[in-house]
């Protein structure tokens, strides 16, 4: 680890970190819910109240089925959070998403910046579409110009710009927050009510260097919904097909797949000049999307999952843990680890649960 190094109050993350002890007396120094349901204890702070409900915590932690083993403060855009951290046993049997058996076909699912969202069946029917997403960023444009340049006017290291700095910093978190609730309102409609969901995989960085979509593109946040629709579908047992690159979904005609030269972005209805098929250009793509993965889901991976991963505790003799977009040696295809053998120092798996005071 090393010497300590100095951290600028101005630029580091305004965070702390205590860890739980236990009195001869068997009393924990951080418990959930001591004095009422919605607070937390911690060594020398106190009893604070927080807006997240702790009840499924406090109830795991009744039990007996979870451990606290340390807490972390942070104050990012005048928000102070905390979050726990938990050794959790894993879940019971009746309580798990078991993997779920396919029902329908698979539904393509084509992102975009007029419809965000359309899901259609491989026959053609839509399942879903969601038009008019919220575009935070360009709706606070305005405010967001103003609030940089009160910040530039003021001189350096006066409180004055402390706190036009705070109050931009406090707009960029209420934009981003705006957008994350979306993503998890169609991230959810879609997990819910589809087993088997194929999505394209797209170039978004290089995407991010054309000027006239740069900024449409960034504030949609493709990535995000992928991210959260790979994590989701693996929790509710539900299988996501990640789309060849170099598919031309948007060109080729979902009736007799005949691919077009060009499609321009200006071109709403994909017009086949061969069967003189017409339809929605994201509705077209969004079947040509189910299509192939009717036809290559066999030999496609799942993508790796890259959110959190709760609930789960090693047991004994398990492999050195693996982050979030990582894979193990057995998912890379290589020669798995022999029994008893381990790599590094072992760790214990965590369960992290966060909430706002």
């Amino acid at each position: 680890m090393g010497f300590p190094r100095f951290k600028s109050k101005k630029r580091a993350l305004l965070s702390f970190r205590v860890r739980c002890k236990t009195s001869t007396a068997g009393r924990a120094s951080i418990r959930v819910g001591d004095h009422a349901p919605r607070t937390v204890t911690l060594p020398g702070i106190g009893t604070v109240a927080v807006r997240q409900d702790t009840r499924r915590l406090r109830r795991m932690l009744a039990k007996g089925r979870a451990k606290i083993l340390s807490a972390t403060v942070t104050h990012r855009a005048g928000r102070w959070t905390v979050s726990v951290t938990c050794e959790a046993a894993d879940l019971h049997a009746a309580a798990c998403h078991q993997p779920r058996t396919p029902t329908t076909g698979w539904v393509g699912v084509d992102r975009g910046l007029t419809a965000f969202v359309v899901a259609a069946t491989a026959d053609g029917t839509p399942t879903l579409r969601v038009d008019d997403p919220p575009r935070p960023a360009r709706s606070a444009m305005v405010r967001q110009r103003r609030l940089a340049r009160a910040v530039t006017r003021k001189q350096r290291g006066s409180r004055n710009r402390a706190d036009a700095a705070a109050r931009l910093g406090r707009h960029h978190a209420r934009v981003a927050a705006i957008r994350r609730r979306f993503l998890h309102e169609v991230s959810n409609k879609l997990v819910k009510t589809h087993d088997r969901l194929a999505i394209e995989t797209l170039t978004i960085t290089g995407m991010l260097t054309n000027r006239h979509l740069a900024a449409a593109v960034a504030d949609a946040s493709w990535g995000e919904l992928a991210r959260q629709l790979t994590y989701k579908q693996q929790w509710h047992g539900g299988h996501l097909c990640p789309v060849d690159r170099w598919y031309p979904s948007t060109k080729t005609c979902s009736a007799c797949r005949t691919v077009a030269a060009a499609v321009p972005l200006g071109q709403r209805v994909f017009t086949c000049q061969a069967c003189g098929y017409r339809a929605d250009r994201d509705l077209n793509a969004a079947v040509n999307l189910a299509i192939w993965a009717e036809q290559h889901h066999a030999r496609v991976r799942d993508l790796p999952a890259g959110g959190p991963v709760t609930k789960a505790r090693r047991g004994k003799g398990s492999g050195p843990r693996t982050r979030a977009d990582e894979t193990g040696p057995d998912d890379a295809g290589t020669a798995p680890t022999p029994p008893g053998v381990r790599h590094g120092r072992p760790r214990r798996a965590l369960s992290h649960n966060s909430t706002e005071l």
